[in-house]
């Protein structure tokens, strides 16, 4: 069983690896066969996630501490994967740039979320994160190069924080192993020099899970980004980040007050930035990244707490945000660049519809879906905590963010469709028997992990405790 632990993670490389040389050395095959490539892929995905549930519940230390499995890399992974493929399956593919790299890079996305959640030292967490922003860069460079461009300038920055920072609390602590700097970070003061890398490091983090959506819209005489490239920048960078967060703070939980601090205002300015920038944003497909950003700062609010049930409850948000944010943009796909083509979604898609009502619910923190509970788990412990600001500031970019999310849904519903003598250049996503049954599964997912919250919950909080939390 042991040998199996890390098998997920091959099965999706590989996957990932046959797609592209399919298309490289048998473009014949792969032509004849790209109408099933996405139920290939959907099904390595789901294999990943079968095998994940089976082995990966085995908790044990390889490579020297290199490659940790606990219940936190366990319920990160399954996240990751199950998440992935809702969203390959949902995806408009006839409106994606190239069918064999767009399936391939989800892959390798969730590959890398996988490797920060399994990652025993600052090195694996650093390598995952920048190999889900590579994923979602790459394709989105292949529309828009100008925002795949300032992304990577930006990540690049990024990416360097997180370095600098990391290294200094390694120079502090004399290793970059997590639960090891854990153990020896305990009764070192929390100094100023201390501080200020910490909060480069955590800064960098917070940049890659909420404001990467302030690149990923639409200008009025540019295309914008294609659907499935969203999700991957919108939902799987923004999980590997939040996923990086919670090893980072479980291991420098004893200097908690050297980063408390700078996360609480981090965390106000995100949930409540995030909920401003949806309810002011015009473009549906924004608007989901920017109610992404604002439940991205309910989990570091929960982080923030330092306590086994704040981050056990910022945790079981996290699943829920990681699925919703992902998925959305996948299941809204091209019609989500502006608000006309959405109108009467609900009346000529209406699989598609719900799916994606109840993505912008739960991003939103609306009951009873996922993402409320999430949020209710993450209020309780900041009240248990005394941090009544920070729920505050949490309940403000709720209503915020719910308002932003009946926005978009009021178009679904009560506009009608755009009339046919105006729809030019407008194409409907193709919508076939098997999307349509990913819309649904979609659509169940996210009610049924409110319906089993509490097992949920309660391995989220077995997570914290096998990051060293009590």
């Amino acid at each position: 069983m042991r040998a199996l632990t890390f098998l997920p993670e091959v099965i999706v490389v590989a996957g990932a690896a046959i797609v592209l040389l399919n298309a490289r050395f048998r473009p014949a095959f792969h032509r004849r066969m790209r109408t099933r490539l996405p139920w290939f892929v959907a099904a390595i995905l789901l294999v990943a996630l079968g095998v994940e549930l089976w082995a990966g519940a085995t908790v044990g230390s390889y490579y020297n501490g290199g490659l940790v499995q606990d219940r936190f890399a366990l319920f990160a992974k399954a996240s990751a994967l199950l998440a992935t493929a809702i969203a390959v399956a949902a995806a408009d593919w006839p409106v994606e740039d190239s069918l064999s790299f767009s399936l391939a890079m989800p892959m390798l996305a969730a590959f890398g979320v996988m490797v920060t959640a399994s990652a025993g030292d600052f090195i694996g967490v650093w390598a995952g994160i920048e190999v889900t922003a590579a994923a979602g860069l790459a394709m989105l460079a292949l529309r828009r190069p100008d925002q795949a461009m300032r992304l990577l300038l930006a990540g690049g920055a990024a990416g360097a924080l997180l370095l600098g920072g990391l290294a200094y609390v390694y120079a502090t602590a004399g290793t970059a192993d997590l639960l090891e700097m854990r153990r020896m970070l305990t009764g070192v003061a929390p100094t100023l020099p201390l501080t200020i890398p910490v909060a480069l490091a955590f800064g960098s983090i917070a940049f890659r899970a909420s404001l990467s959506p302030l690149q990923v819209s639409g200008g009025a005489f540019a295309p914008p980004a294609s659907p499935l490239s969203t999700s991957l920048v919108t939902g799987l960078s923004a999980a590997a980040a939040l996923v990086a967060a919670v090893k980072i703070t479980a291991a420098l939980g004893p200097v908690g007050p050297v980063f408390g601090t700078f996360l609480e205002v981090v965390a106000v300015v995100t949930m409540i930035g995030g909920g401003a920038a949806a309810l002011a944003v015009r473009a549906p497909r924004a608007r989901i990244g920017f109610l992404a950003a604002a439940q991205s700062g309910w989990v570091l609010a929960g982080l923030s707490t330092h306590y086994h049930a704040g981050t056990g409850s910022a945790v079981f948000l996290l699943g829920a945000l990681t699925i919703a944010a992902t998925a959305g943009p996948a299941v809204m796909g091209a019609l989500g660049a502006s608000e006309a083509t959405m109108a009467g979604l609900g009346t000529l898609r209406p699989h598609r519809a719900v799916a994606l009502s109840l993505c912008l619910l739960s991003l939103a923190g609306a009951p009873p879906l996922a993402g409320f509970f999430g949020e209710f788990a993450v209020a309780s412990a900041l009240a248990g905590a005394g941090r009544f600001e920070l729920l505050a500031a949490g309940l403000l970019g709720g209503i915020l963010s719910v308002t932003a999310a009946v926005g978009t849904i009021r178009l679904l519903y009560l506009y009608n469709p755009i009339e046919e003598s105006r729809r030019a250049g407008i194409v409907l996503p193709v919508w076939s028997r098997f999307s349509a049954g990913a819309a649904v599964l979609l659509a169940v997912v996210i009610p049924a992990y409110s319906l089993f919250a509490n097992p949920i919950l309660g391995l989220a909080f077995q997570s914290a405790e096998g990051l060293g939390l009590r």
